[in-house]
């Protein structure tokens, strides 16, 4: 008997208490998830603390007890994003070697992630635009820049067959040239223009092949 009562007791205090650890890390992963896909469609001055609240069905308060402020919640996105494309880059060096291969499989995970997941792509497109205007954000943000080039200079760098494509190009140059691309390829998809994405990144890997044919 006075173990059940110690067990009832246990349970009513974990009720009362904080949340389970993983009932607690579903709760912060849905607000984030949620967070991304306002500031995505709204931007950061256009999204409320209360609508990422509502959206994720929580309270105002459960919302503060995970992220004190907006400018948190936006960094945690930047950090969930940063988690999201090194998983990508990850992928695609394991399953590749050579460059243009690599590069196929890259923008083949860029535009999957266009097409499934158009909120994490609206939101890389409006980066640049809240770090002029919201320049506390850059915590976030500069993380997330650094490790996505930092991830395409190494998927280049340690490829095989990469001469005929660089052609006395630099790594750091080509790595350049591939996030401008890249960049672009995000603003079509996060303005809904899927085809015109995929058309153009056909086009570029055309070129690629080509070049490396030579």
């Amino acid at each position: 008997m006075a173990d059940q009562s110690m067990n009832k007791t246990s349970v009513v205090s974990r009720k009362r208490g904080r949340p389970a650890d993983t009932d607690s890390t579903d709760t912060r992963d849905r607000i984030v998830a949620c967070a991304r896909e306002r500031f995505a469609a709204e931007g950061f001055e256009g999204t409320t603390n209360r609508e990422i609240a509502e959206t994720a069905q929580v309270s105002s308060a459960a919302l503060y007890h995970y992220f004190p402020s907006k400018v948190d919640i936006y960094i945690a996105v930047c950090d969930s994003i940063t988690e999201i494309f090194v998983d990508v880059f990850s992928r695609v060096k394991t399953a590749e070697t050579t460059l243009e291969l690599r590069l196929v499989a890259l923008f083949t995970e860029v535009g999957t992630l266009g097409a499934n997941a158009p909120s994490t792509v609206g939101f890389i497109t409006g980066i640049s635009a809240v770090v002029q205007k919201h320049p506390e954000v850059s915590k976030g943000t500069d993380v997330f820049g650094k490790e996505f080039g930092r991830n395409i200079v190494d998927l280049i760098a340690t490829a095989e067959e990469t001469d005929q494509i660089l052609q006395g190009t630099t790594v750091q140059s080509f790595a350049d040239l591939v996030s401008s691309v890249l960049a672009g390829l995000g603003r079509m998809s996060a303005r809904g223009d899927q085809s015109r994405h995929v058309a153009v990144a056909a086009s570029f890997l055309r070129l690629i092949h080509t070049a490396a044919q030579k």
